[in-house]
Order: structure tokens, then sequence, then C-alpha cells
């Protein structure tokens, strides 16, 4: 939240763009993975002009998608290109641009059957296996421009411009509830048959855009024994979403071992939402450092926000405004070299959309974004051959949740349903002995739901949340064969909860994954190769189970997967 706005207290996964390199990259990559994955990748930077003052870096790749996973073909390639501009010793001008396109069908997820968890189904099976089953198909375009200027040997301006143009055709056969032949009514799961209501949904050329500009001043100072590593500026955003009319029809009943078949039912009829927003933020983050030991970190962020909806034959039109200030404080004391505590504490931000679907009042409309909040205090240190950290933490973040029977249309609303609170302790070690690398990772955590409308679930699991991880990775560099490393890894799991009440749950799991990696020098290229089997042992079990939409769902663990590779530097 300190760097990048209104994230949530679990973070921002960061996508950094390859940029040009000072040296001249030629990278070329050829990957299959059972049962018909078939991936090419190239990767090339190149330097050029008068004191190399140009670079240019282009990836692009093609991939053939045939996995394991029934009637689930589909392929996707991707083009980018980064470019860089020195255009003088303070002045430094960078530009990307990328297209993607993906094609492949979806797949559903399982369920309860009935008041039963049943034994994981064999995860080759894809529900979404209709004749008239079409592929969901992304077309993205993203373009950035940063010029960054350095004023004078303490600060740098910067202006970063992006735009992102997504286009989706979303379509799926939806399994959704049923109807057992006892006509008795399943709302929010499967029947005990083993049958479900089949949808035939389709929700064609939607388009979203995304605007941004970001201006700063980056710069160092003092103030008496404290310096500053300061950064203040403002980021602009505007999205614009734009849908058709959906389909979202009963088109039969299909069943979990996906041999039915159905009729199509592709009339769109029920009425998409637009949806516009704007958001302003200010913000202002500092690194004042006491001494060589001693850090406190500070930020805070001031967000407007407004938005807008309205459906697409004209109904039901929304419009709302909001502010609010989200502060980020943490200290950190470095006690011996590389080794230090720290104690952090932040409010992040939620924000919830209401599901498209005919059984809420408020379908497609944007939710009030949300705070959350964080305390974290942790020990982390390094020496020459060994890495490790502890960290406890607090987190309380909000929960949205169907209220209502959900069982008809205009029967649900989603909404605020008070909060989970995630208290926990993380560790992690690696470790580096001769040919040896061992890496671990767990986390212990201790998840709840406070202050919601039902007072039955408070004090309950929140669903699809493991009380345990744990992560086992280990390495070893054959000393005989130079170039030869193999690996293996664990994985463990502890149960998830299915039902917001705790009724049902689903059991952990352990995954074993084995690897190994060959490099090697023909002429003057490098070549790497690399052999992997994921789920060694084909561990049948749930992965997951999101309660979503008003409905359990259950996802399988993936079945053993060979993987083969070669990359080759040019």
């Amino acid at each position: 939240g300190i760097q990048s706005g209104t994230s949530a207290p679990g973070g921002l996964v960061n996508f950094v763009v390859k940029r040009p390199l000072d040296a001249p990259l030629r990278s070329a990559s050829l990957e299959w993975r059972e049962a018909g994955i078939v991936l090419g990748a190239v990767d090339l930077s190149q330097r050029f002009g008068v004191g190399q003052v140009f670079g240019l870096r282009v990836n692009a790749a093609a991939e053939h998608i045939d996995p394991k996973v029934r009637s689930d073909r589909g392929y996707r390639d991707l083009f980018a290109l980064a470019g860089d501009w020195r255009i003088g010793t303070d002045t430094l001008l960078e530009a990307e641009v990328e297209r993607s396109h993906r094609s492949q069908p979806s797949q559903p997820a399982f369920s309860m059957l009935g008041n039963t968890v049943p034994a994981p189904s064999d995860p080759r099976i894809n529900l979404n296996n209709q004749p008239w089953t079409l592929p969901v198909v992304f077309d993205a375009n993203t373009a950035s421009l940063r010029l960054q200027q350095r004023l004078n040997a303490d600060w740098r301006f910067s202006a970063h411009a992006a735009t992102q143009q997504l286009r989706t055709d979303d379509r799926v056969a939806f399994p959704f509830g049923c109807t057992d032949t006892d006509r008795t009514y399943y709302a929010d799961r499967y029947c005990p048959s083993g049958t479900f209501d089949l949808y035939d949904f389709r929700s064609e050329d939607e388009r979203r855009r995304i605007d941004t500009i970001d201006i700063g001043l980056h710069g160092r100072f003092a103030t008496g024994p404290l310096s500053h590593a300061l950064s203040t500026g403002v980021l602009r955003s505007t999205v614009r979403n734009r849908f058709q009319a959906e389909a979202f029809n009963f088109a039969g009943t299909g069943n979990v071992d996906g041999s039915a078949v159905t009729p199509p039912a592709p009339d769109a009829t029920t009425p998409g939402t637009n949806r516009d927003e704007r958001s302003t933020e200010l913000y202002l983050r500092d690194a004042a450092t006491v001494n060589e030991r001693l850090t406190a970190w500070l930020g805070l962020r001031h967000s407007r926000l407004e938005r807008a909806s309205v459906q697409t034959d004209g109904s039901a039109p929304t419009d709302y405004r909001q502010s609010f200030t989200t502060p980020w404080l943490g200290l950190s004391y470095a006690f011996a070299p590389d080794q230090l505590v720290y104690a952090s504490w932040g409010v992040g931000v939620e924000s919830e959309v209401a599901p498209n679907l005919p059984r809420f009042t408020n379908q497609g409309q944007a939710l009030p974004a949300l705070k959350s909040r964080q305390v974290e205090i942790g020990i982390k240190g390094a020496t020459q051959n060994m890495a490790w950290s502890v960290a406890g933490f607090d987190i309380v973040r909000p929960i949205f949740s169907d209220i209502g029977a959900c069982d008809v249309d205009a029967s649900c609303t989603h909404q605020r349903d008070g909060s989970a609170r995630h208290r926990g302790v993380e560790a992690t070690g690696k470790l580096n002995a001769g040919a040896w690398t061992l890496d671990a990772g767990t986390q212990w955590l201790h998840a709840r739901r406070e202050g919601g409308d039902s007072a039955a679930l408070n004090g309950l699991e929140p669903t699809n949340v493991p009380a345990l991880t744990l992560k086992l990775q280990a390495g070893y560099n054959v000393p005989r064969f130079t170039g030869l490393s193999l690996r293996g890894g664990l994985v463990h799991e502890s149960s998830r909860m299915v039902l917001p009440d705790n009724s049902a749950s689903i059991p952990g799991y352990t995954r074993a994954d084995v690897g190994a990696r060959y490099d090697t020098r023909i002429g003057d290229r490098t070549w790497s190769w690399r052999a992997g089997i994921d789920n060694l042992f084909d561990k049948r079990a749930w992965k997951e189970s999101p309660y979503q939409f008003a409905h359990a769902y259950l996802f399988p663990l993936a079945p053993r997967t060979v993987r083969l590779s070669v990359q080759v530097d040019l």
C-alpha cells in the first residue's frame, strides 16, 4: 500500500517490464507440457546509436494449449516491445507496448453433492464440454510512456502515462445449483445424485479501458539528524467498462461425470452493467534514517473515487463519490550486519462488484470501497550461506456476502457482511551447504469471522482458508556432472471450509514435485535443458473451496504432469 496505492494488506503482484539491457541478449526457448501444450518464446535485447543511447527489447511467444483437462484446447500469443532513449545524462525516456491474445474454453468447478463433500473428482473432467461450448477469448493491448528527469544530485522528476484496452468474449456452460428428482431445490450446490442445473452463459464483446497518469517528485534531504528519501505525487486514473446484454439461460440438466448433453439457450435477455470510475490519489512516502541502524518508513495516501453504473437497458443507474485516507507506518532496526527487526502498521482498501446475475438486486454494481488494516512484526537476517525470516501479523479485512434466499431472481443482495480477522506467523529459511540448497516456508493462520449479520457465523472460519501451509524445496548440484542440478519439492496445505457455517470442509493434501536442469555450452552458445514432473504421485485432492455467487465450489488438484523445455542463449 505504501508504494502502490489502494492495495489490500496482502499486497499486489508486481509484473516488471523486461527493459533493454546494457549487453546484447538473444534467447529462445521451447517447452512441452503433458498432454499437448507447446510453448515457444524469444527474448531479444539490443542497444544502438551513438553512445548506445537507444535500446530495444522484444519478447514474443506463441502457445498451443491442449492440457490433460478434456475439451479444453486453445491457443495464445503475445508480442511485447520495450524501448528507451537516454536523451542525456539526466534524462531517460522509456516506452513499451504489448499485445496479447488467448482463446480457450473455461473449466467450471465441481461442488458438494447434497450435504456431502464428494471424493475428489477426476481432474481431467471438464463440465464445460457441450457441443455448443465456445472459448473464452481475451484480447489485451497495453502501452505506456515514462519520462525520468534528474533535477540535481538529490532530486528526480517522473511522469508516467499508461493505457490498457481489453476485449473479452466470456462464454461457458455454467453449472449452478440443481433441482433433484424429488423436487428438492439446492441453491448453492449440486444434487446428491450428481446432477446440476446447467446454464448457457454468454457475455460477448466486453470492453474495458483504463487510462492513468502518475506525476511524481523523488529526492533526498536532511532535517537535523534525520536523512530522508521522499516521494510525493499525484495519480489519476479513469476506468470505462462497456458491456452488452448477456445470456444466462437454463439449458438443461448436467452431471458430474460430464456425459450429459443439453441444447443451447443463447438468447441475450439479461442486461449488462456499464461502469465508469475516476480516481485521484495524492501520495507521500518517506524513509527517514535516524542512523545506520534505525529507519522509519512513513506513507500517506488520500484517494477520491467517483463511480457510476447503469444497466445496458438504461435501468438501475447508480452514482456515488467517496474519499478516504490510508496511512502506513514502519520501523526497522538493524541490530547486526544484515539482520534486523521491524514493525509496521498500515491501512488498505478493498473493492468489490456484485455479480451481474439476475438473482442479485444490485447486479453488476460496484460497492463502496472499504478499508482493511494490517499489523506486522518480524525479524530477518542473512549470512554467507543462510537467510531466514519470522513474522507475526494481524489482518482485518471486510467480507462481502450474498444476503437473502438467492434462489430466484432479485432474491439476493451482495453487500458488506462483517470482517475476517487473520492472525498468524510466517517463517522462511534458505540454506546453502556445499552442493545442496534448501528452501522452506511455513505459515500458521488463525482466521475467524467477526461482526457479520448472522451471529451464528461470527467466530467461524472463513471459507477456502487453510490454517497451515508448508513449502519445502531441495536442490542438489551433481559434482560429477558439471551443470546438472536436481530439485524436489513438497507442498502441504491443511483443510479448508466449504460452507460459511463450517458444516462442511475439504481435507488437506500434500503434493510432491521433482525436476532437473542441465546447463552446457555447445560452441559459443549456452543451452539449458529442463525436465520436471508436477504432482509426482498423482495425488487426488480438492485444492480450493471458494464460496462465490452464493454457491459452494470445489476445484481439483491438477493431475500428474510431465514437462520438458530447452532454452538457448544465442
